[in-house]
């Protein structure tokens, strides 16, 4: 889980650094996005099973976690969106 939040910080921070030498690419800040919000529903989502039936209770801040990192997924553009984003700039870097 440590190394997936590595490498989502990683690309956020490469997205941002494009962004701020003004030659950002909105496949690298899909990308960016993607997998960033496919991660906390991972990580969330083995945390919940971790702690198993505790990890759903309301006495613990995971279940929260959990839910809004499904929510996650869905607002600023799903994830097939930017899937969509992605392969839509592949394509046209190999002229399709």
């Amino acid at each position: 889980m440590s190394t997936r939040l590595a490498a989502a910080e990683l690309l956020t921070l490469r997205a941002a650094w494009s962004v701020d030498q003004g030659n950002h690419d909105d496949a690298e800040i899909a990308q960016a996005k993607l997998y960033a919000s496919e991660m906390l529903a991972f990580v969330t989502d083995e945390a919940i099973q971790v702690f198993g039936g505790m990890g759903l209770m309301d006495e613990l801040p995971l279940e929260r976690m959990w839910r809004d990192a499904r929510v996650e997924r869905i607002w600023d553009g799903t994830s097939e969106i930017q899937r969509h984003i992605i392969s839509r700039a592949m394509l046209r870097r190999h002229g399709g």
